[in-house]
């Protein structure tokens, strides 16, 4: 079962997300924002919340959903969710693995209702390359990976037995 559009998936979506980030972040701010068509440097130009680091002015990317955690006295947290409308492809992970290498969000997930590709299945699974999902290492700490899923058209949430990465999440 798939949605009629790409951008139908958004709003359903970006009520998960929120939900999921009060519940993970209940003494911060939450603000989800639908951004496939506006690339988050131009965003943030205008946005009058948050504290970014000095590089947010390079951030040329469009992700589809952006979740900001504000903290009390810190940075302000990123969160990305890419959505496809078709089975998940190496080439869609590839994009979202640079954006997240680029911005450094906390999670980044990459979901659909239809499903996997079965070359990512294959690298994924039966070759076990998990390391290809990591895109952020900080010492002392388990990398950040992106988090394939899923998504769940009818409970309108990830399908947590198809989730790749995002362990412990």
């Amino acid at each position: 079962m798939k949605y009629k559009s790409e951008k139908d998936m958004y709003p359903d979506v970006c009520q998960w997300l929120e939900a999921f980030l009060k519940d993970r972040f209940r003494q911060a701010d939450v603000d989800v924002h639908s951004l496939p068509h506006t690339a988050i440097s131009r965003f943030l130009s205008t946005y009058s919340r948050g504290n970014f680091p000095g590089e947010w002015v390079t951030w040329n990317i469009k992700v589809d959903i952006v979740g900001f955690v504000h903290h009390p006295n810190k940075p302000t947290t990123l969160v990305f969710v890419e959505c496809k409308n078709t089975k998940l492809t190496l080439a869609h992970l590839s994009q979202l693995l640079g954006y997240s290498r680029i911005a450094r969000p906390m999670y980044s997930f990459l979901i659909s209702p239809v499903g996997f590709s079965r070359s990512l299945v294959s690298l994924l699974q039966e070759y076990q390359r998990r390391d290809v999902l990591k895109y952020r290492w900080e010492p002392g700490k388990l990398p950040r990976q992106v988090i394939v899923a899923q998504w769940e058209m009818i409970g309108r949430n990830l399908n947590r037995h198809t989730m790749i990465g995002g362990a412990g999440l």
